[in-house]
């Protein structure tokens, strides 16, 4: 593990651990999650589960009510002890955790965005962490990021995103961001793992190759951020905005 992890997540917003969770863990993540579909066990179907217009799954979340498996990357000690490293205790209760599939030829955008106006947590003592399934490349739509956009803080966000990403940042504070910091596309293999900042500026484009993407998501908390109730409540308006716009649509 790097020594300096907590100086490149502060720095960077996010930092990629090598060789990180183990191959077969994921497997059987994605066989239980496909499972789960197959045997239509998602209960909220409007906000858990969502498909593109083509009939294939885009994503699923709250996953960690769903499958029991779940858990197994909830105990992952390495994990753990990266937070740690980064901001001291975490909270037992992780949350966020979800599966997002970018079929080929037919994987959508995900517009740029920053977690924290979903998580809606002060102070920002949590991350994300992001597996892919598959090794990511910049045909098969790697994670972009804008780099050290962490440190402009919270941007407004607007319900113009996308299915599984109701928010985006809006285009003017967008424009900001695009024109002071680097954006860099990070490739990745299968067992390793992203950790980002929720205040970094992030995204991926369209799957236009031949090659399927899939990941697996979920967020840790420390002990000491709490979720801030006002603007939670906006989050919430904005989200129901978002999927019953998208409803009409399809």
């Amino acid at each position: 593990m790097q020594k300096d992890i907590k100086k490149i997540f502060n720095r960077d917003g996010f930092i990629v651990l090598k060789n990180f969770i183990s191959k077969s863990l994921i497997n059987n993540l994605e066989k239980n999650t496909k499972r789960i579909v197959r045997k239509n066990l998602i209960k909220n179907k409007l906000r858990d589960i969502h498909y593109l217009k083509n009939g294939e799954l885009s994503s699923i979340h709250n996953i960690n009510n769903y499958m029991s498996y779940h858990k197994k990357i909830d105990r992952h000690t390495k994990i753990t002890k990266v937070f740690k490293k980064i901001f001291g205790e975490p909270s037992k209760q992780w949350f966020n955790a979800s599966y997002f599939v970018k079929p080929k030829k037919s994987g959508i955008a995900t517009k740029a965005h920053q977690d924290n106006a979903f998580f809606n947590l002060r102070p920002c003592e949590d991350f994300t962490c992001w597996i892919p399934t598959v090794n990511l490349n910049g045909k098969n739509s790697s994670l972009y990021y804008y780099l050290g956009s962490n440190k402009e803080g919270l941007q407004k966000h607007i319900p113009e995103g996308n299915v599984g990403a109701s928010l985006c940042v809006a285009k003017n504070n967008l424009k900001k961001i695009k024109k002071k910091y680097k954006k860099i596309y990070v490739n990745i293999k299968k067992g390793d793992c992203i950790i980002h900042n929720p205040l970094v500026v992030h995204g991926s484009e369209k799957n236009t190759s031949l090659l399927d993407r899939a990941a697996f998501n979920f967020s840790i908390k420390s002990k000491r951020t709490k979720l801030q109730y006002k603007s939670y409540i906006e989050y919430k308006k904005n989200l129901s905005i978002f999927l019953k716009n998208s409803k009409k649509k399809n």
